[in-house]
């Protein structure tokens, strides 16, 4: 359906309360729209220049705010296509034109937030992190609370990330054993790129009746093949553990034994 449509499509009223604000989805959106983002910048800026140093709990309420605006107004349905409708003019009146490819997290928190970029992206990024991990709205303040901070969540992020890429490098030293089997034909490699090409790469096969594999498809998804990696060195750490084992109970079995024999003799 296009915008054009929408627009003309009579919305029914929807009112969503967030925290004190109120939003009423209905011919008049961008009027709500524009009293919900006017309320916050003042909070916004009534925070920023008296209890800027003090209290963070106020600069949470303010984020959890825009955390459950993006709730309401992400997705595909007429009511919420007419929230950023509205919103996406309030911006453009305050002189902001995002690109098209702006996430709806970050143009929400310029818009709150102001000029400062840095915090902008910082701010946008924890929010967006909230988001992936499926947080509550009514959650938001405990989960930058448990953090440690805002910046936490992102720097913790990052973190991740660079442990992501320390086990991806793991399993890429897996993948040098011995082979368990070789094949070779023009139909994989005419499906394979080279360019993609990072030391591993999936072949999606079935197991026929007969015992055979059959290859059918060759993945190199950046995504999937750091998975397959990284769910490798798991996998690698599990044997290693059942070998510990194994290897534990053999020893305690000769022990055993050695003792009965002693015994046995004395």
């Amino acid at each position: 359906m296009s915008t054009e449509v929408l627009e003309k499509k009579e919305v029914k009223e929807i009112t969503t309360s967030i925290g004190n604000l109120s939003i009423k989805v209905t011919d008049g959106a961008r009027t709500s729209i524009s009293k919900a983002f006017d309320l916050l910048i003042k909070d916004r800026e009534d925070w920023q220049s008296n209890e800027y140093l003090a209290s963070y709990t106020r600069l949470y309420g303010i984020c959890q705010n825009c955390y459950a605006i993006y709730q309401e107004m992400k997705g595909v349905t007429g009511e919420k296509l007419a929230l950023k409708r509205a919103f996406n003019s309030y911006a453009s009146d305050m002189g902001l034109n995002f690109k098209e490819s702006t996430h709806l997290m970050v143009k929400i928190v310029r818009v709150v937030f102001g000029d400062n970029l840095r915090r902008v992206s910082t701010y946008a990024r924890a929010l967006r992190i909230a988001d992936d991990q499926k947080k509550s709205v009514i959650d938001i303040p405990k989960f930058f609370q448990d953090a440690g901070g805002i910046e936490e969540v992102r720097r913790k992020s990052k973190s991740n990330k660079k442990s992501k890429s320390d086990k991806k490098d793991k399993g890429l030293e897996l993948m040098k054993v011995k082979s368990l089997a070789e094949v070779q034909s023009d139909a994989l490699n005419g499906n394979f790129d080279e360019g993609a090409y990072e030391g591993a790469v999936v072949l999606m096969s079935t197991r026929e009746s007969d015992g055979s594999f059959q290859i059918k498809h060759v993945i190199q998804n950046g995504a999937i093949i750091t998975n397959s990696l990284i769910h490798l060195v798991s996998l690698h750490k599990e044997e290693l553990e059942k070998e510990k084992v194994e290897e534990q109970a053999s020893n305690d079995e000769v022990s055993r034994d050695e003792a009965i024999k002693q015994a046995v003799n004395a």
